[in-house]
């Protein structure tokens, strides 16, 4: 008898924890009001072709990068002409040589919108673009290009498309690219409903 009533007790507990399980609600990496999580990444070990692909470096060298954007505000619609209110965005470039050449970039978005006309994605597929905010730039990089370390500046209007086309696709799923050898491009883009 003491066997039944502890296999209806450890029963009923399991049932009562797998009811408050499918009760919560799903966890959001970034919380509730974005519609939209990215990320990506990048490297060049080929000095030969390094140079050529990104047109930035001085000398042969290779690069790599890595990142992600939470973008939300927006209606959820996927379509070209949506635009959102909110994203943030993080991400990190290095260069080798100089050695310790590295850049981390802070997007604090106030707007963004959905378009065509990337200059870093096939023409036609749409994209994400930054409309106004402010970007923060830190690392030894920084300086080496000139760029006021640690200090928010506001996105300038025209936005060039080196800071405002975020050459992120605004279609789901996961991209990945090998141009050339030793080259390597992947992107995970969700939507959440």
């Amino acid at each position: 008898m003491r066997q039944k009533l502890v296999r209806i007790v450890v029963l009923s507990s399991t049932l009562a924890t797998l009811a408050l399980v499918a009760a919560a609600p799903p966890a959001s990496a970034y919380g509730t009001a974005d519609q939209w999580q990215i990320g990506f990444s990048g490297s060049c070990t080929n000095t030969s072709m390094c140079p050529a692909a990104s047109g930035i470096f001085k000398s042969p060298g290779t690069f790599g990068f890595w990142g992600w954007c939470a973008l939300g505000g927006s209606n959820g619609s996927s379509a070209v002409g949506t635009t959102g209110t909110t994203a943030d965005c993080q991400f990190s470039f290095y260069t080798r040589p100089p050695a310790n050449n590295v850049d981390h970039f802070t997007y604090d978005v106030t707007g963004w919108k959905i378009d065509t006309g990337s200059v870093l994605l096939p023409p036609g597929v749409p994209s994400f673009f930054v409309t106004s905010g402010t970007f923060e730039v830190q690392g030894p990089g920084a300086a080496i290009a000139g760029l006021p370390t640690g200090v928010p500046i506001p996105f300038p209007t025209p936005c060039p498309a080196i800071l405002c086309d975020l050459g992120l696709p605004a279609v789901p799923g996961h991209f990945a690219a090998h141009p050339f050898p030793g080259y390597e491009i992947n992107i995970q883009v969700t939507k959440l409903p």
